[in-house]
């Protein structure tokens, strides 16, 4: 087996002192302990980590190891999209939303280890215009939040949700098209989310049936509301419960498309901006990843 582990040393909680360099020589001892032959690199900035996805790729490896946030494992994971390469993942973000999604082991040493020894099977990739996600897309306020975690400097739960209170009192609700396989909708809402996965991450639900081998994306579309309103809708990310709340529409599509004058976006807690419309697609078992809940 051939691996190669791509190491984000940005990434992650509490971040002192050359972790790019510890984590490089944590995985030369795992490499040595396991009997792999591994590359293993370090991102210097945006988009390094692609271009070595990709050219491990070319080169062959049987295994791509993403050590990093979900930021990090979605930008590993586009080349491999449609490749013989299987994506694994080393958790090293504020809140690994698709790790703890898929069961994989939070320790470096057991995620390591299932890389280089677990099975991989295929998983179902979202794509949102021409950026694909693993994990959840977003338009509307938890894009917003995404905007000011990233920008706040400050990692963790706590500060993910300071983030989000916050910028409710301040968030104003835009206008969306919304087409979900077929089915049109107008009006001001609050967020539209697309989910692969379950969780933005620590322990934060919002599609606690998700299913990312099922060849759908869960929707989550809340209406416009006061920030009451929506601090009793959320309450439902918090208890994990699907019972109806008004405003709040949940369905499961192939397909869809949001419209707007101006769409605030982010793809695995990565924002970006848009106008116009947006197609939405699910591409069923793109992406072979090892782990547990992959592997089924």
């Amino acid at each position: 087996m051939r691996i190669a582990v791509i190491i984000n040393p940005f990434a992650g909680r509490g971040r002192r002192g050359p972790v790019g360099e510890i984590r490089a020589r944590l995985v030369d001892a795992l490499v040595r302990r396991h009997g792999v032959e591994a590359e293993v690199f370090v991102t210097r900035g945006p988009g390094h980590g692609a271009e070595l996805s990709r050219a491990s790729v070319e080169a062959g490896c049987d295994v791509v190891a993403a050590w990093g946030g979900d930021g990090t494992i979605n930008e590993v994971a586009g080349p491999l999209i449609g490749s013989r390469s299987a994506l694994a993942v080393v958790p090293a973000g504020s809140g690994d939303g698709l790790a703890r999604g898929l069961g994989l082991p939070a320790s470096p040493d057991r995620a390591f280890a299932l890389a280089v020894s677990g099975q991989s099977a295929a998983m179902d990739v979202g794509f949102i215009g021409d950026r694909h996600f693993l994990n959840i897309a977003g338009i509307g306020f938890d894009a917003a939040v995404a905007v000011g975690f990233s920008r706040s400097g400050r990692y963790g739960a706590i500060s993910y949700t300071n983030q989000a209170f916050r910028g409710l009192w301040s968030y104003r609700c835009a206008e969306y098209a919304v087409v979900l396989d077929g089915a049109p909708s107008a009006g001001r809402r609050f967020a539209v989310v697309f989910a692969n996965s379950g969780q933005y991450g620590n322990g934060l639900v919002i599609a606690p049936d998700a299913d990312p081998r099922d060849g759908l994306l869960n929707v989550v579309v809340a209406a416009d509301g006061s920030p009451l309103r929506q601090l009793w809708r959320a309450r439902r990310l918090f208890v994990r419960k699907l019972a109806p709340t008004h405003g709040v529409l949940r369905t499961r599509v192939r397909t869809a498309s949001v419209s707007g004058d101006a769409l605030l976006c982010h793809v695995d807690g990565e924002p970006f901006r848009a106008a116009g419309t947006l197609d939405v697609r699910v591409e069923p078992g793109a992406l072979r990843v090892v782990g547990p809940a992959a592997g089924g």
